[in-house]
């Protein structure tokens, strides 16, 4: 609550934004304020979790989730949910409310730069938010509940922090929840999530960029 609230609300923050539009000149003045959202995101969900499981001794963010290995192999039909995510993602960029929000780089003329700058800030950003999610929050929910309660809290509190987004978003991310938190604990840790949300965003945002009628990418020569 206090990572993700502080993530929240800095966020918003105009004397904050102030001083990274002004020190960071890669984008416009709304641009630049997304990658700040996506920088405090990573500090305050990701980091800032793994500062706390470093208070308690004994534990390592191996056991929530910050991990190489695998306990299991990831399951065949994790591949299907890709051109499932692809066909979703492509009908949905072009409704109104979609191109309101996305991409959430409201640049008119996007560079080849741009985009590369865009696919690591979402990237980064999206580690940290699985790990506080899918690492911290559902492994530390398995010391006092089954899997299949700590899934159902990790899925609610998952749909209530997207609750400012409008109810498409809110209701979407529950099976998207349910699916995330079953590959972390079948597979021990979070980088199939990190890949399936990643996919999901960075596919949103491209075919919204390709059904704004105000926005173009400038071709490389």
């Amino acid at each position: 609550m206090l990572g993700f609230g502080s993530y929240y609300f800095l966020a918003r923050s105009k004397k904050l934004r102030a001083v990274f539009e002004s020190a960071c000149r890669h984008l416009d003045n709304q641009g630049n304020h997304v990658l700040l959202q996506r920088a405090l995101g990573l500090l305050f969900l990701g980091i800032f979790s793994v500062l706390i499981i470093g208070l308690f001794p004994g534990k390592g963010i191996q056991e929530f989730g910050l991990t190489f290995s695998f306990s299991d192999a990831v399951p065949w039909w994790t591949l299907a949910l890709v051109p499932l995510v692809l066909a979703i993602s492509y009908f949905t960029s072009r409704t109104p409310d979609n191109l309101k929000q996305y991409p959430q780089i409201r640049a008119r003329q996007w560079t080849p730069a741009m985009l590369t700058i865009n696919v690591i800030s979402w990237i980064l950003f999206l580690v940290g938010y699985e790990f506080l999610f899918r690492g911290f929050v559902l492994y530390a929910s398995l010391a006092m509940m089954d899997p299949v309660a700590a899934i159902a809290l990790n899925t609610a509190i998952y749909a209530f922090a997207h609750f400012y987004k409008g109810p498409g978003e809110t209701f979407g991310s529950i099976p998207a929840g349910i699916i995330l938190c079953y590959l972390t604990l079948l597979t021990g840790n979070i980088w199939s999530a990190v890949i399936l949300h990643s996919i999901t965003a960075l596919s949103k945002e491209w075919f919204s960029l390709k059904a704004h009628p105000e926005m173009t990418l400038t071709k490389v020569p």
